[in-house]
């Protein structure tokens, strides 16, 4: 009998086609075919032999396998089994490669793959075990609502780096930095508030062991401080709270720490477990306080990493630099990193050919807790990427084909599925089509930007309004990101980083419009305010007046022309009607002639009568009730 086995994505495993090796599953026996007649596709492969495979496999891998031409067993998915579509480079499943072994009537025995990623990442804890672990230092991420003074936290704690003015000096933008104080050492991970945070945990990578929640003492609790608040607790991260902008004077820390005990964040002052610490970025006020409840913090969780081992990172940005080639910012989170090391990191393997600390300063190795700049990667990898140190060139080959396998297979699934129309799918493409669009090309300076923009403005689409990011990137902004600017209606946003001379040039002749941003909520607001240009306007009525029709004259001129006394309100020649009889509505319009007597009137006002007719409407009688309304145009906003 068939049985289906664990699914795999597309390209995992390390081996060929048909490779042996791995643990059996059973053997599947002689088999007549469907049809009950042998040899329905001509084999070349010994009948008696068993044949090992290990799904999911290609047709041409499984043809090889088993010796069937391509073309015959193509013709037998597609018209015996009913399975359609398949091409050479198609992926079968267990399930797939069980039934072509009934129609060939050959013995096959289902393998299941030993990863060679999983083989790798053993040897190296493996080896791993035989070292002596040290203390290191804690990794941090400060999050908060926007204007809250995280950035000026930040500056004030740089400041006071023991080790920030030796050789070297100009602070790189590594997306991380280290800041070494008499009383310890800290890592800040420099990023993009709480989007970035949960973008590398989405990729499991969390390397934050602290959360520092900022919040102002002068403005309290705010929706971006709730979010952090939820992805900290998600997360499992410890929280301490820096209540800033205790200077101010109507600073009110004691109303903060109310409001954080409704949201479950109890101070220690108040008999909960979590550090609130009064502070000031631009006095100083509370920094040495809040240095103190870090370390503390750092001591209870016991964090330790082996600084004899093999170097372990994680991705924290990555970009491509015009002097320097692929550049990759990495912090060290076990072992240590050394010059000439050769790396495994996402879908390559490099050697490393320079090191780079947050100072600038050219160095030959990294411990545990280290953020660095890497040089010589072969690629970019994305954030949350793990990056690990690898002595088995072999075995590192066979993970980066894995890899490289998954993300093409991936990548050709995702476009298959774009392109297939069902029922199901083709009414949702058209109501997609009905959606009105800001089509946007986004440039940023690094990968850890770039992401979570993306991601965001994802994020705030609406049944009428999306963003549609027609291209993305890294690097300044080219005379080419115009031209596709300019061919698809979009807009340039730019992130950290400019357009060239001829670009800007070229902006200007074709009228496309180039935007640059530092601050990632200042380039989401805008877009929403883009976005709520796209939307209809609301449509409100104000009702002007009421009537009812008393009598009908003909005209040959004009039509039925309807006598009536204004009850309340007034009309006018353009005002709209909705003309009701019997308590239904008839008909809505607008008034097209007003008269009085014999004059042409602009208004009429309650308690006089009249005369009107309304445009392209004759079913007009005596007891209809008219009711008159203007119509506003309200600007929309994004709920």
């Amino acid at each position: 009998a068939m049985r289906a086995g664990p699914r795999r994505g597309p390209g995992a495993g390390r081996r060929g086609p048909g490779a042996a090796g791995g643990r059996g599953r059973g053997e599947r026996g002689m088999r007549k075919s469907r049809t009950g007649q042998s040899g329905n596709l001509s084999t070349t492969v010994d009948p008696n032999k068993v044949v090992e495979i290990e799904p999911p496999i290609t047709v041409k891998g499984l043809s090889e396998a088993l010796g069937v031409k391509v073309t015959d067993l193509i013709a037998a998915l597609t018209f015996k089994l009913g399975v359609a579509g398949k091409n050479i480079n198609s992926f079968l499943s267990e399930e797939e490669v069980e039934l072509v072994a009934l129609e060939v009537e050959r013995k096959i025995k289902i393998v299941e793959r030993k990863e060679a990623e999983e083989e790798l990442l053993q040897d190296l804890h493996e080896a791993a075990k035989e070292v002596e672990s040290e203390t290191r230092a804690p990794v941090l991420t400060f999050m908060g609502h926007v204007d809250h003074g995280k950035t000026t936290l930040l500056d004030a704690l740089r400041e006071s780096d023991v080790v920030k003015g030796e050789a070297g000096g100009i602070t790189q933008h590594i997306g991380a930095y280290r800041i070494t104080r008499d009383d310890g050492a800290f890592v800040v991970l420099d990023t993009p508030g709480h989007e970035a945070f949960t973008s590398m945990r989405a990729r499991g990578a969390s390397i934050t062991d602290i959360v520092v929640l900022v919040v102002a003492a002068d403005d309290g609790v705010m929706p971006q401080t709730e979010e952090a608040i939820a992805h900290a607790k998600d997360a499992k991260v410890p929280i301490i709270v820096a209540i800033n902008k205790c200077d101010r004077p109507n600073a009110n820390p004691m109303q903060v720490m109310q409001q954080l005990a409704v949201k479950g964040l109890q101070s220690e002052a108040w008999g909960g477990d979590v550090q609130c610490v009064e502070v000031s970025a631009l006095t100083g006020q509370g920094l040495d306080d809040l240095v103190e409840q870090i370390l503390l913090q750092a001591e209870i969780l016991e964090l330790h990493a082996k600084p004899d081992a093999a170097g372990e990172g994680v991705v924290i940005e990555s970009k491509q630099s015009p002097e320097q080639g692929a550049v990759v910012n990495v912090l060290v989170t076990n072992g240590t990193l050394r010059l000439r090391d050769q790396v495994l990191c996402g879908e390559s393997l490099s050697r490393i050919r320079g090191i780079i600390d947050d100072h600038g300063n050219q160095i030959q190795e990294a411990p545990p807790s280290t953020p660095v700049s890497l040089l010589g990667m072969t690629s970019l990898p994305s954030p949350g990427d793990k990056l690990f140190v690898i002595t088995d060139k072999k075995k590192a080959k066979e993970v980066v084909e894995d890899r490289q396998r998954t993300a093409r297979n991936m990548s050709l699934a995702e476009r298959s599925a774009q392109t297939k129309v069902t029922l199901a799918n083709l009414s949702e493409t058209l109501e997609a089509q009905k959606q009105e669009e800001l089509k946007v090309i986004l440039k940023a300076d690094v990968m850890g930007s770039l992401e979570p923009i993306k991601n965001s403005l994802d994020r705030i689409a609406t049944d009428e309004v999306r963003v549609n990011i027609i291209h993305s990137a890294l690097g300044g902004i080219t005379e080419t990101d115009v031209a596709l600017a300019e061919a698809g209606g979009a807009m340039v946003i730019g992130f950290n980083t400019v357009a060239d001379q001829t670009a800007r040039q070229a902006a200007d002749q074709a009228g496309v419009e180039i935007r640059y941003y530092s601050v990632i909520y200042e380039l989401l607001d805008e877009v929403r305010l883009a976005m709520e240009g796209k939307l209809a306007p609301e449509e409100i009525e104000e009702i002007t007046g009421h009537a009812e029709i008393k009598a009908v004259f003909r005209s040959s001129k004009f039509g039925n022309i309807a006598g009536l006394m204004i009850d309340d309100g007034n009309v006018t020649r353009n005002s709209h009607v909705r003309l009701s009889r019997d308590g239904k509505v008839v008909h809505r319009g607008t008034v097209s002639s007003l008269r009085r007597e014999k004059d042409d009137v602009r208004e009429v006002k309650s308690g006089y009568e009249c005369g009107l007719t309304i445009k392209d409407f004759n079913d007009i009688k005596v007891g209809d009730q008219l009711e008159f309304f203007d119509i506003k145009y309200v600007k929309r906003t994004l709920s």
